[in-house]
Parts: structure tokens; sequence; C-alpha cells
């Protein structure tokens, strides 16, 4: 044991590091900028972006709190960081107003693509969370007064009074904070996706397909399309419909009047200020009104015929970035499935028959063949340096079945390998900018993964894509994105470097593709208000529309005999994969029946884009201070059990910088049986890596029927320091520790002769050292009814010595391993098989307090469950259980009441058998006193205020052996 203690130290000594912090990149280094309402924290290569951000920030300030009647009472957070190469962001009032933005532009083909400035845009979203988040107005407004603005805690209790003292407006449904955002972002920008065509197509889609959903669908999170995105969707087109019907005012009014109202109780504020209506009738209303308005527009774009399109594949939600291989008889594409692995998939050229698959990643979803079509080469993300999520290039060998990563921490998206195979045209991700850049292929395929790209254009805080070569491999085309409302496609000739438009528009235009023979660029653009297909003729300099759809389309690709056009079609199911066929004669130069999304005012005028207003007074950088952050923001009543007859009273806080840097929780009690003081204090820090806790507790510990003599308290005293070392990754995480704890452990319940109802309880001093390794790749989807995939792994292992302290000498390990086998999908779809082994081994001098117990149901605080007996039936120094389990879907409800705070997702069903054992040096183990269990559960996921998703389960176990029994019970899963 010690040479594994000993290689433990070792490998975490090797992941030290002198730099920042365990939460972020430890290269980066922050500094703070200050303007009248925002403290901008930003690090290293963000300086430019950060000073537009205090611009942008106060200028949102200024609109937002107007538009809500709202002023935030103290400085919002503001940390702009470059960690990832997909744009998000984040917002939160609790315990301080804090906004979290990613600084990578938006993807084309995401539903923050179009836009006029993507980080205004950003900023006004994120901001409108807050200014809506933040009231307070009523019997809320005295609790902050009081409470300040608590963080979830983690008993029922204080979980009870959380919910009286938060600000109100948090505990709204996902579609209130989402539409008062993205109506937000889209009221005050010059595009916000109410005027993207995008969510346009969406809802031009739903209605032609009657696939509206009810607004039970937008409260909950169904797995099917558009899923994660209703509330975005139908959020706005609800906060539209109000601010149109009832007046742009009437948004500010339903915010602040719900800041003084209880949460969950959301039904009076609309009907005091929309004609009695409530959330559930303004929704019915709107889809009317939303009906009326797309029939409109479909029967504007049904004057023309539509393009015919022969579907190739439908397999899956969402199918992109269709491409021909160099001969033209095979076809790769993306599947993105809620029932599955996002995978490529590549197939006959009809897309008939599927030859060769392989699983993607999180990723930008781009393709690229090889010229000798054995290999595709792609982008996806991966966790680089522990921190952060960047994209390198990989390539899939169709001859080997295999999957190899080439370059590390390149930040790379569309890689396009030439015809010539000499070079990949890629775009760069950097510090909020992207540029077009040249990577040496045959290097690369070499092995020299230490290359680094040759940036070919310089742009600044823009947006570069979907590089495309031509068939000569002289001329790059790509299209960039400026933050001035145009969108370019370019060409960028590699020979002479010179880069010059093919055409700027105001509209979208994006993901070129030529012809075989280099004349024509084939595009996909908004210029109809639909994602059609367009031409542009080199040689004529003009550009031809060549589809007329209703739905849309995305990611074109010609095939080499030029004779067919390969896209990704949008219906409201989600993308699927078809082609049409190319005829120029069908091609026209007049545009097609052209729609404009429902948002009918253009947004501000250009002028007023570019000058937010008076130039706010902005803060010379200073070096980042966690101070101003850390201080206590909130305080909550903390009420738990002293002994079985008492209670402990007081109150706790917690706080974080909001970089993370330092997080503490505080708590002090007193209670009232014994007149102890109790407190709770604990310290981590990560401002290296591995991270460290310091921990110190004088806590009443409670031990439910200890050995089956009644419940049993004591008081526990200690002092932990414990180091840890996370290893993340996309799909999978490890988690390293060790340390040391000093612990005292003293009676409360009534003794007799040292004796607690005849059982010879310790007290006394049982310091130890302990050391162990989680690890954990277990995956679950949109349709899972539990983990599918993937296994869970710990173990941990604590040595007790009179030489260090401890009052008995011992060691302790403890163990554990799942594994999860997802059934053959068809047809036992999201059916699992899983399997677990548990264990422990106790040496040396052992506690009654800390003898390993046996029985008893999952979620019910036993150490060691066995469905079909009695909890804590049996206790050893030796313990083991083994546990089968088949989990079957039964019905997918999906479905709720309205608005009301309730959503039923699902309901499943396991049947399942537990065996275990525990023993001691005086009864050995005997597979014939081994303990076998049986039974069955049913389960059903909801849930509960919008947020909290949760699984009730029911189950009937019965015992087999001696001390087994039938066993009705209850309990409640929160991640299966």
């Amino acid at each position: 044991m010690n040479k594994i203690l000993l290689l433990l130290v070792i490998l975490l000594a090797a992941f030290v590091s002198p730099a920042a912090a365990a939460r972020l990149d430890t290269s980066f280094s922050f500094s703070t900028i200050e303007t009248d309402h925002f403290s901008i924290h930003f690090h290293q290569g963000l300086e430019e972006i950060a000073q537009r951000a205090a611009v942008l920030a106060e200028d949102a300030h200024g609109k937002l709190t107007a538009q809500f009647d709202w002023k935030p009472r103290e400085k919002t957070q503001l940390v702009l960081i470059d960690n990832t190469d997909f744009t998000n962001g984040f917002a939160t009032p609790l315990p301080y107003n804090t906004v979290f933005i990613q600084v990578v532009p938006p993807s084309i083909d995401s539903t923050l693509g179009e836009y006029d400035d993507w980080l205004k845009e950003i900023i006004f979203h994120e901001y409108a969370h807050i200014v809506t988040s933040d009231t307070a107005r009523g019997y809320s407004r005295i609790t902050r007064s009081i409470f300040g603005k608590p963080i979830i805690p983690g008993d029922i209790i204080s979980l009870a009074i959380f919910i009286f003292t938060a600000p109100p407006n948090v505990f709204m449904p996902h579609w209130w904070h989402e539409g008062m955002a993205t109506w937000s972002e889209t009221e005050f920008t010059g595009v916000g996706r109410g005027r993207s065509a995008t969510y346009e197509m969406i809802l031009r889609s739903a209605v032609a397909a009657n696939s509206l959903p009810s607004i039970d669908k937008v409260n909950g999170e169904v797995p099917y399309w558009p899923n994660g995105h209703l509330p975005y969707i139908f959020g706005l087109r609800l906060s539209k419909f109000i601010a149109d019907k009832y007046g742009k005012e009437t948004l500010g009014k339903l915010s602040l009047a719900q800041a003084g109202r209880v949460p969950y109780a959301i039904g009076t504020p609309p009907e005091e200020f929309c004609n009695g209506k409530d959330y559930a009738e303004l929704y019915r209303d709107m889809l009317d009104d939303l009906k009326k308005e797309e029939q409109s527009r479909i029967a504007t774009l049904e004057k023309a015929p539509f393009t015919p399109l022969k579907v190739l594949s439908t397999v899956g939600e969402n199918l992109t970035n269709p491409r021909f291989s160099p001969d033209g008889g095979r076809l790769a594409f993306n599947v993105n499935d809620p029932h599955g692995h996002s995978k490529t998939v590549i197939t006959s050229r009809d897309g008939a028959t599927i030859q060769a698959e392989f699983r993607r990643q999180f990723s930008d979803q781009g393709l690229s063949w090889s010229p000798d079509g054995n290999r595709l080469y792609f982008a996806q993300a991966e966790v680089v340096r522990g921190f952060d999520i960047y994209q390198d290039l990989y390539a899939y060998d169709l001859r080997r079945d295999r999957v190899q990563r080439l370059t590390s921490g390149l930040r790379i998206k569309d890689p396009e390998i030439s015809p010539d195979g000499k070079y990949f045209a890629l775009a760069v991700n950097d510090r909020g900018s992207q540029n077009l850049a040249l990577l040496d292929a045959r290097e690369t395929l070499d092995g020299r993964n230490n290359l680094k790209p040759r940036l070919v254009t310089a742009y600044r805080q823009e947006r570069v894509a979907t590089p495309r070569w031509a068939p000569d491999s002289r001329t790059i085309a790509y299209a960039v994105t400026d933050n001035r409302g145009k969108t370019s496609l370019r060409l960028y000739d590699v020979k002479s470097g010179q880069d010059r438009p093919l055409l700027t528009v105001s509209y979208n235009a994006a993901y070129p593709s030529w012809s075989r023979d280099g004349r024509i660029i084939y595009y996909v653009s908004d210029e109809t208000g639909v994602y059609n297909l367009f031409a542009y003729d080199l040689k004529e300099e003009k550009s031809y529309q060549v589809s007329h759809l209703l739905g849309g389309a995305m990611q074109p690709d010609a095939a080499p005999d030029d004779d067919t056009l390969v896209f990704s079609s949008y219906t409201a199911r989600g993308f699927n994969i078809a082609s049409l066929t190319l005829d120029r004669n069908s091609w026209t130069l007049q545009r097609g029946p052209s729609i404009t999304p429902y948002w009918q005012d253009a947004g501000p005028a250009a002028a007023e884009r570019s000058l937010p207003g008076d130039n706010p007074a902005i803060g010379k950088p200073a070096p980042y201070s966690p101070w101003e952050t850390l201080y206590p923001r909130f305080w909550l009543p903390r009420i738990y059990s002293e002994d079985q007859d008492h209670n402990a009273f007081g109150a706790f806080t917690a706080g974080q910088d909001v970089l993370g840097y330092n997080s503490y929780l505080a708590e002090l009690t007193y209670g009232t049986g014994h007149h102890k003081v109790y407190y709770n204090l604990a310290y981590r820090n990560d401002y290296l890596y591995p991270s460290f806790l310091l921990q110190s507790y004088a806590q009443p510990v409670f031990y439910s029927d200890l050995l089956q003599r009644g419940d049993y308290y004591e008081q526990n005293r200690s002092l932990i320091l414990e180091t840890s070392v996370p290893l993340n990754f996309l799909e999978s995480s490890y988690r390293l520790f060790f340390g040391y704890h000093l612990q005292d452990q003293s009676a409360l319940s009534r003794l007799q002769n040292d004796r607690f109802n005849g059982l010879p309880v310790f007290q006394g001093r049982r310091d130890n050292i302990f050391a162990g390794i989680e690890f954990a790749d277990n995956l679950k989807y949109p349709y899972s009814i539990s983990h599918e995939e993937g296994r869970t792994i710990s173990f941990t292992y604590r040595n007790y010595s009179r030489q260090r302290g401890s009052d008995l000498d011992g060691e302790e390990y403890l163990a554990a391993y799942t594994e999860y086998l997802h059934l053959p999908s068809q047809p036992l779809r999201h059916h699992v098989l899983t399997y677990s082994l548990n264990g422990g081994v106790a040496t040396g001098e052992r506690t009654v307090q800390q003898a390993f117990q046996l029985g008893g149901e999952p979620g019910n605080l036993v150490q060691f469950p066995l469905r079909g007996y009695p909890a804590r039936f049996e206790t050893g120094k030796y313990v083991a259980t083994g546990t089968v389990e088949y989990r079957a879907p039964l019905w997918y409800l999906l479905r709720g009441f309205g608005t009301k705070p309730f959503f039923f997702d699902r309901l499943h069903g396991a049947v399942f058998t537990d065996v275990g054992e525990v023993w001691d040096d005086q009864r050995s183990f005997k597979l014939d006193r081994l303990k076998v269990g049986a039974g069955v559960e049913g389960r059903f996921d909801m849930t509960l205020g919008y947020w909290l998703k949760i699984t009730p389960a029911v189950g009937y176990a019965h015992g087999f052996n001696q001390g087994g029994e039938d066993r009705i019970y209850f309990t409640i899963y929160a991640n299966l």
C-alpha cells in the first residue's frame, strides 16, 4: 500500500503547475476594466474585445433597464473568455449578477449564425437575463434586504427557504427567460434571432406540417427536434406577440409584476396587463396569429412551383454536410440522432446503402475527402490542457476503419484538403477572431503534429467559414462575415496571395462549392427570405437562383459529373439529405417569390448600430482581484436534527469570486439539546493545478438504526486537507485525490458504560490519510431512460495509524464498478443491461460506527444496498455486493398541464437481481450464505418547478435467503 501511495503522490505532483486556476486554463492571466455598471474581466489577447464590450454593455444597460423598468443595484460582473471553439453565453443573478461570454464568433449553421454584430447580440441577450431575473418588488425586496440573493442549498428545509428568498423571476419557465432575452437581442440589434431566416424557416415548416408545440411541450424538455431550441423559438414568438398586441412596455410590466409574487404563481400578471388572459391563453392566441402569418408566407412561396427534390436519407433527425467522394460513387454525411451518438456515415451515391460509419464528438460538422477517396478529414473537439475545448484535425481511414488524431491544440474548423493533396485550407480561431489558413498536408500526414497553420488573412473579430478548393488547387472560396451586417464570398489565390471579394451582400451567403470545371460556385443564401441554392458564374459574373424551396437548403456539394447537387434539406422534423438535378435551363437571374421574417421592422439603423450612444467612462485595465466578488452576498437559516430529541439552529453562507479561484462555505449552528456550537468551514483554492481543499467542522452525525439497535448520534470534529486533480475529456473524466483527515468522534446519544443499547461504540481519534481515483465515461442520450453505455469506477484507500495520532490502527479499501450495455437498437432501442460490483475491506482495529452495513434500498442512506432485505440488517469488516439490472422504456408521456410547473417525461421499468454478503474474522465468507434478492421497479422521469429533474421510483423486492422478506418501497433517483 505504501508503494501505491507513493505512486499516487508522484502522479499528482506531475500535474502541479504554478499558474492560474484548476477551473480555467492555467495560461490565462486576467485583467479588469471598470465602467459605471460593469466590471469586465478578460485575459490576455482580449484587450480590444474588452474595450468594445464595455461600450456595448453600457449601451445594453441603458436600453434594457428602460425597457424592463429595473436597474440592478450592483455592478454586473462580465467575464470574457476564449476557452472554446463554440459560441456560448451564460447569465445568473445568484449570488451576484454575472455574465460569461465565450468570444468566438457564432458558426454559420447555428441559430446564432445570423447577426450584424455578434458581440452586441450576445451581450444584449445575456444582460436581458440579468435585468429580468434580478428584479425585486414587494415581499422579494424585503427578503433581499434581509437574506441577500442566496444560492441553491443542499438540504430540503433550506431549499424551501431559498424558494421564498431568491428573486422570484429566477423560477420562471425556460420560455419566459429565453423569450425575454431573445426578444431583447432582436429589438435592440440589427438582426437577432427574431429577424433570422433560420427561425422563420423553423416556424414556417412547423405550420406547414401542422406540428406546432403546445405550451407544456415548450415548458418541458422534449427529446425531438427542435428540442432545446423550443424555449428560444416560441418564447421569443410569445414575447413578440405580447409586445405587438399589448405594447412593448407590457414586457417590462410583466417582469416587474412577477418579481413581487411568490414563485410559480405566474397567472395573475398577464391577466392584469393582457385583457384577463393568462400565459396559456396568450400562447394559444399567439399560435393562431402565427398560423395566419405563416400560411400567408407559404401562399406567397407557392406562387411558383417548388424545385423537385430527391430525398436520399432520413435516418436520424439532423443530417448535415453531405460530400461526394472524388469518384462520385459514395456519399458521406453526418447524422445527429437523439436516439444515439453523433456519427458520420458513408453510403452509396443514392444514400440507400450504408458502407461505413464512425462516431463523431462535438464538432463543426465539416467533412473533406482525400483525393484518393480512402480517407475523410474533419475537425472535432476535445479538452486541451485539461480545460479548453478546442477543435483539431482528424482523419478516418476507410480501409482500416480507424479514426486518427492528426494535430493538437490548433483551434481549427472546416478543414478542406486540396485536390492535389498538398494543403489543408481551414479556418483558425484565436482570441475572438477567425482567419483563413493553410496547413501543409504532407507533413501533417507524416506525423509532424507540431506544425502550425499559416494565416493568409488578418480579420479582426470577424467570422471565416467553409473554405473550399477550386478543382485546380489554386483558388479557395470562403465566406467572411463582419460586424456591420455584411457577408462576403471571397476568393483567395494561393500562388499570388491575392484575396478578392466575389460578392458582398447585406443578407447571408455561405457554403461555397465548386463545379468540376471551376466555372460555377454554388452557394446558399437567404436573399429571398428562404435559404435557397444559388450559382455564381465566374465567367459571366452573374448569380443565378437554382432552387425554390418551402423549407431550406444548407451545405451544398456538386457531384463530380456536375449533374447533381446534394445538400442538407430542412423539414419540420429536422434536416435530411436531398439532391436535385442540375439543369442550367431552370436557373433564373430573376429571384423567385420572396418573404420576410415576421419581425417586420428592420431594427436600428446602421448608424445607430455603430454608435451605441454616449461613450461611457471606461477605466484603465488593472490586474484581476478576487476581493470584489468574494465577500458573502447572502445567508440562509440552517435547521437540522442534533439528536433524536433536539434540533440545531443557525445560518450558513457561501461565496466564490467570479473566476472561481476561491470558494468557501461557512456554517454556524447551536444545538439546543447539548448546548454545543457546531460549525462547518470549507475553503477551496484553485489558483494552482491541482486544487486544494481545506475543511474544518464540528457536526452531529446520524447513524440510522445502527446495527438495528436504534438511531445513534455522535459529534464529529474534523480537519481535512485534500488535493485533487481532475482530468477531463469531452466524454470521460478522471479524478485523482489524496489528503489527510484529522477526526475526533464523541457520543451525543445517551450511553450506559460507553455502550449504546448494548453496543460498544467508539469514541476518540480516527485520524487517517486517504487516496483514491474516480473514472467515468458513461453516456446517455435525449431518449435514454438511463446511461446506456460506458462505466464508472472508483477506488478509495484510508490508513489509520496510532503513530499519526489515531486511537486505533487499520486500513480501509472501498471499490465500486458499474457497466452499462445498450442492447441492439432494433427492437430493443434504449433497453439497457447494467451490472455493478461493490466491495469494502477493513483490516486492523474496527469501530462499530464504521462497520460495513448490508441491506435496504438504494437512495435511503444505506451504505451497501441489497433489495429484499431490511436496511443495515447485517454488518462486518468485509462486504461485497453485485447487481444485474435490465431497464426498459415503457411510455414516453412528454406532456404537462399548460404552464403548471410539472412536466411528465417518461415511464420506464427495471427487473433486477441483487446479491451480497458481509462477513468478518469470526464469520468467514461462505458461498451458501450469499444473500440474493430480486424484484421490479417502476420509474418515472419528471421535471418539477420547470428546472428540477428527478426520477421517483416504486419497487417490489423479495429476499430469498435468511433475513429476506417481501418489501414494497419508494425511492428517488437523480441521475440513473
